[in-house]
Parts: C-alpha cells; sequence; structure tokens
C-alpha cells in the first residue's frame, strides 16, 4: 500500500476512529475493539455490522470518514461522543475538554484509544485511527476507516501497524495525541465558562474562568461584530471578511468565507453558519475545515443552536429545521424581528415587529406560548429566558414558560443568559457592562467600559 499523504490522511482518519471506541470499564474494551474488527473490509456504503448502511455519514455525504467510523463505534458501544464531529481533529478538542488527551511520548496507548495524526490546531487534524493491538516493542496495530486511495467511495476499513508513541510516524504520519474515550457513567468535566467583549473601538478580548480573571486580546480591531460560542471564537471585519478559531485563545485565525453580513456559531456540532451580503445563508459542520451546504436565500437573520437552525426571511417569515444540514424547512412564525434558539431545551423565541415576545417548547412543532410585549431583545438558555424592555429595563425568568419576571437592571441595551454556568450579563446605554454569577439573584460584578456588544457562553 502506498504510503502517500492521501493514504497516510486516511489511514490517520481510520485510526482515530479506531481510538475512539475506547469502553467505559476496561473489561469492555475488547467489545470495543471486536464491534471495530467486525466491519473490516467494509467500505464508504456497505452494510455495517449492526445492519445499518455505513458509518455516521459516510455514505450520505462521501466524505473522509475516519472520524465518522471512530464516533460510529464509540457512540455503538455507550462511550460519550459528545463535541465529536466529523472532523478528525474533533478528537483533539474533545480530548482537550474531558482531560483524556495524551500529549506525553512516554504515555502508553491503550486498545480504544483514539489516535490523531498531524494535528495543527484550531480543531484540525489529517487523521483519526483506533489502537487494536499494542505490542511489548512499543508497536501498536490500528483499525481505520477511510483507508486506501481513490477517494472516500473506494476506501474501506482496514488495520494499520506501526511506532505507537507521540511524536512518532505510523505510515508516514506523524502521531499528535492519542484520546481516552469517557463513558457515559463518569462524572461531566466541570464547565468552562467564557465572556467575549466587542469593543467600541473594534477590538476584541475574551475572559476564561471566573469574573476576576483576566482579559485575554483576540483581536486589535476593525471588527464589525465578534461571537464566542464554547471553544470557538469568530470575528466579522467591517469588509466583511470571518474569520474563525477552535481550541485555546492563542489558536490561529482561519478565513472561513468573504461578503459575510452576519454569522453565527455552535461549538458543540462544529456548525458555522455564514449570511452573505446577497441574502443567502450556507453552514458547514465538522470544524473550520468543514465543507459548506447552502441552506436558502433572502434572509436577513441567522441562527444556530445544537442541530437547529433558524432564518428571518426578509418578510419577516421565520422557517427552522432540526436534525442534519439537508433537512427540510418548517415555517414557524410571520411578522419576526428577531429569533433565537436553546436546542437544549427545544425553545425558539421570537420577537415580533410589534415588539411581543412569544416562545414554544418541545421543538418545531411546540406550541407557542405568549410572555410579554415592549421588549426590544431576548436571550435564551436552557431554562433561562432572558429580555430587556423597550424602556431598557432588563428582566429574567428561570424554569418554565409560566415562571414570573425577575427584574435585573435598568438602562440595559442588551442582556444575555448563559443556564449551565448561571450567568447573566448586562450591557447598559452607556457602554458599561456588568455581568453576575448565582442565577438572577446573584451580585453584580462590574467588567469594563466602552463595549459595543458582548457574549456568554460555556463549554
Amino acid at each position: 500500500m502506498s504510503l502517500k499523504r492521501v493514504t497516510a490522511t486516511v489511514l490517520a482518519t481510520a485510526v482515530l476512529a479506531l481510538l475512539g471506541a475506547v469502553p467505559a470499564h476496561a473489561d469492555s474494551r475488547t467489545d470495543v475493539r471486536d464491534l471495530a474488527a467486525a466491519n473490516l473490509y467494509k467500505q464508504t456504503c456497505s452494510t455495517n455490522s449492526l445492519g445499518g448502511v455505513g458509518f455516521m455519514d459516510s455514505c450520505r455525504m462521501q466524505w473522509a470518514w475516519c472520524a465518522d467510523f471512530v464516533r460510529w463505534v464509540w457512540g455503538n458501544r455507550n462511550l460519550n461522543t459528545d463535541r465529536l464531529t466529523a472532523a478528525a481533529g474533533s478528537f483533539y478538542l474533545y480530548g482537550q475538554q474531558k482531560g483524556t488527551l495524551h500529549t506525553d511520548p512516554g504515555y502508553v496507548p491503550q486498545v480504544g484509544d483514539a489516535v490523531v495524526f498531524n494535528y495543527q490546531g484550531n480543531g484540525y487534524a489529517d487523521h483519526v485511527a483506533m489502537v487494536d493491538t499494542v505490542n511489548a516493542d512499543g508497536t501498536i496495530r490500528t483499525i481505520n476507516g477511510n483507508w486506501g486511495s481513490g477517494g472516500p467511495a473506494t476506501t474501506s476499513v482496514q488495520y494499520g501497524s506501526g511506532p505507537g508513541r507521540v511524536g512518532q510516524y505510523l505510515a508516514g504520519q506523524q502521531i499528535s495525541a492519542f484520546v481516552s474515550p469517557v463513558g457515559l457513567t463518569e462524572p461531566a468535566k466541570p464547565v468552562t465558562p467564557r465572556l467575549g467583549v466587542l469593543f467600541q473601538n473594534g477590538s476584541v478580548q475574551v475572559k476564561e474562568g471566573n469574573l476576576y480573571a483576566g482579559w485575554t486580546a483576540v483581536h486589535g480591531g476593525g471588527i464589525a461584530k465578534s461571537e464566542v460560542h464554547g471553544d470557538m471564537v469568530g470575528v466579522l471585519t467591517g469588509s466583511g471578511d470571518l474569520y474563525v478559531k477552535q481550541g485555546n485563545l492563542y489558536q490561529e485565525w482561519f478565513l472561513q468565507a468573504n461578503n459575510v453580513k452576519d454569522f453565527a456559531l455552535e461549538s458543540s456540532t462544529g456548525r458555522i453558519a455564514v449570511l452573505r451580503t446577497d441574502g443567502t445563508v450556507a453552514v458547514k459542520e465538522g470544524g473550520l475545515q468543514g465543507g459548506w451546504v447552502e441552506e436558502t436565500n433572502n434572509a436577513k437573520e441567522v441562527e444556530l443552536s445544537g442541530d437547529y437552525i433558524a432564518v428571518v426571511d426578509n418578510s419577516g417569515m421565520v422557517y427552522a429545521k432540526q436534525g442534519n444540514l439537508y433537512a427540510g424547512w418548517v415555517n414557524e412564525l410571520p411578522g419576526a424581528a428577531d429569533v433565537e434558539l436553546d436546542a437544549s431545551t427545544g425553545r425558539i423565541a421570537v420577537v415580533r415587529t410589534d415588539g411581543s415576545l412569544t416562545v414554544k417548547e418541545g421543538g418545531l412543532y411546540g406550541s407557542w406560548v405568549e410572555q410579554t410585549s415592549g421588549v426590544q431583545q431576548v436571550d435564551l438558555s436552557g431554562d433561562y429566558l432572558g429580555v430587556v424592555f423597550t424602556n431598557g429595563l432588563a428582566s429574567v425568568k428561570q424554569g418554565n414558560l409560566y415562571a414570573g419576571w425577575i427584574n435585573q437592571l435598568s438602562n440595559a441595551a442588551k442582556i444575555e443568559v448563559d443556564a449551565p454556568t448561571g450567568r447573566v450579563g448586562a450591557l447598559r446605554t452607556d457602554g458599561t457592562l456588568t455581568v453576575k454569577d448565582g442565577g438572577p439573584y446573584g451580585s453584580w460584578v462590574e467588567q469594563t467600559s466602552g463595549v459595543g456588544d458582548f457574549r456568554l457562553t460555556s463549554y
């Protein structure tokens, strides 16, 4: 077999997929390995050993499917696949977020670990595979999806063998890390909060951790809009160029699109949505290196949350979809000025052009519940619902949609809520920003002044 870059890339992807199948308990590692091995020599659209077609989206999308193979194995052995996408580099980010990333050259891999090859930062790697065998001489055997040449349609699940330590080369690709899977019954890693600020001078800063942490400058100026979502940060220049980074705050920026009017990020699915200046909307998933899928046109707003996408068109009609990027649109509501989404609760909130607010939960086909009137801005997160009224009063409700409002702050221009961390933030009309922890009844902590916009998130 040729060890050309394309072949090595396929191998790396397959290796990661194999490693991602580590079971939650030591006595289940064999089960994970056996599921992967049961699919040896199957191709992109073969009937897999569980009776389905292909592995995750390998058949439908016809893209490099090494990460999809590993995700498929891990997921079908009841392992935590949260935040994993079709991108090989998502396994590296998973390891960072879950605390199971091994970059020490002395680490001895285990059966079921994922192997990440040629990780280049910002969630990009050339390949991922899974460890099948660990030998006493330091070599390993991997099992790989998308192994071979000629493109994804002709590749298959195959073994690979070679050196088995971080920094060494297997099939021409350098091992960047091993990643162990997390069992669904294991405790989750504590949530990491982020607070992103776009200053009035066009510069962007982000702080991570508690409200007294220091700011990290991520862009020096010329920015028209910025957004943080999970471990993703995006900036839109005044000339319409969108740049995004993923991972720690010191990653490099990657140009995503030109002629952009607005954008949205969703780190849990690796999705990026752009609203172009001509009103067309495109969305990619799988992180920064994913491929764009054209969604619709004649739009003036786009929003993302989990596997939800919503747009408001120029007539004020809200359309939403749930699932893969090729799902059909569902007509939601006319006369809209703004829409917000929260996939964790299936909530959709709409501010109408007359200032009235209505919210539904239970997904696209839930029932609308009228909330209040005189609203200029709304934000959703979990069971938190925040609004700013036209008189500048910021208010929050927590719990079901029939809970009472809890007044927060006057002279507000914008409110943000983040239920996983219990944070509420408000931007005053004078450009000062204040944030509280501990939910609606927490104490405000003054953050900074000269702010044009801000965003709360966590991951």
